[in-house]
């Protein structure tokens, strides 16, 4: 067990602790969506041994990049490759993919110098590997900043921490190797996204895509995704539109869909040059902490405060073992989600960020 899951081991079990001494209510609020979407244990033992460890992988990835960086417009093909890993005893493993150019913003060479990438492997060479059961995997690639990717990779691992219907990620470091010249391109942080598909299987759902409000989704999981939004200062997603927004609905059709971030680079938690006007101080940059969900009781509003409040430890352990970004990078991390936690303790600041903004059906254009 690496340094990483022991810290969060020891936080899982204060958050336990520290809920079992609350009210019933948020004893239950803690475990909701566990008790309404089980997820499906032996399928995950089955499917999940690249996402099982936090351990970081070394790789090479071997494709035609001189190539593959020039096929970002219309419809992009696959290009042959070979990505090659160590395992633990130190045996090499080489398996043949295929790998293409992915994404819509971060596809545009004006915006990143080396695009985000399609990771397909093959079924037969896959088995008794790490990536057995894989299939196409999104691959997260130094846009422009190789911290970038890291920031990005702590929000998903801190959304893990705030339910289990969240899509997991496995950080590598890749030696890219361009086949087109014979030379390597870069060795850099990445990491891999977890199939759509797998998800669905191990949270016993299927992904809607259809235009969906607000208000036909599980409430808890609305307010879960909402608030976190808002605390890593992202408001890059929609739910109507499915934005940057899974909408699963349960094998069991009789439950409401739930919704499932991610994409978050757009966010100022991760803060990338690429997202922001060129030339534009950050000072006069409109605010992207902004919160984009419905309205509820004040009760409400209260528990899901507390909710976060909890994990406030979980989310500042997370942030500070990563040590492969600066200190003082890690500092800013944690002071920027502390300002979420001043806006909870003031009545004022309560009304005037989420209150004042907060979305109702008369906001949809919807009357009843």
């Amino acid at each position: 067990m690496s340094i990483f899951q022991q810290n969060n081991f020891k936080f899982s079990s204060l958050i336990f602790l520290i809920y079992s001494l609350k009210s019933n209510f948020l004893e239950i609020s803690i475990c909701t969506l566990s008790f309404i979407y089980p997820a499906n244990s032996v399928l995950a033992a089955e499917t999940d041994s690249l996402f099982i460890s936090d351990e970081i992988i070394k790789m090479e990835l071997r494709s035609d990049f001189s190539a593959i960086r020039e096929d970002r417009t219309g419809n992009p093909r696959y290009h042959d490759g070979e990505l090659v890993y160590y395992t633990p005893g130190g045996e090499t493993i080489k398996l043949s993919v295929k790998v293409m150019v992915r994404g819509h913003f971060r596809r545009n060479p004006v915006n990143c110098k080396f695009p985000p990438l399609y990771v397909n492997f093959k079924k037969n060479e896959v088995k008794n590997t790490l990536f057995r059961n894989q299939d196409k995997l999104k691959l997260v690639t130094p846009c422009q900043n190789e911290e970038d990717v890291l920031d990005e990779y702590i929000i998903y691992k801190m959304y893990n921490q705030v339910t289990d219907l969240s899509i997991k990620v496995r950080l590598v470091k890749i030696l890219y190797f361009d086949t087109g010249n014979g030379k390597e391109v870069f060795e850099k942080y990445s990491f891999f996204i977890e199939e759509k598909e797998h998800f669905a299987e191990r949270s016993n759902a299927f992904e809607i895509n259809v235009n969906i409000l607000p208000f036909d989704l599980n409430r808890e999981s609305i307010k879960r995704v909402s608030v976190f939004q808002y605390i890593v200062g992202n408001k890059d997603w929609y739910y109507h539109t499915r934005h940057n927004i899974m909408v699963m609905q349960p094998n069991d059709t009789s439950l409401a869909p739930f919704a499932v971030p991610y994409d978050f680079d757009f966010s100022a938690f991760v803060n990338a040059d690429y997202t922001k006007p060129k030339g534009v101080p950050d000072e006069l940059l409109p605010d992207r902490r902004v919160y984009k969900g419905l309205c509820y009781t004040a009760n409400e509003f209260k528990d899901i405060f507390e909710f976060y409040r909890v994990l406030r430890p979980v989310f500042e352990s997370i942030i500070n073992n990563m040590d492969l970004i600066s200190k003082k990078t890690r500092k800013q991390m944690i002071k920027y989600i502390e300002y979420f936690y001043t806006v909870t303790e003031s009545s004022e600041l309560i009304k005037r960020e989420f209150l004042d903004v907060c979305e109702t059906k008369k906001t949809y254009g919807i009357s009843y």
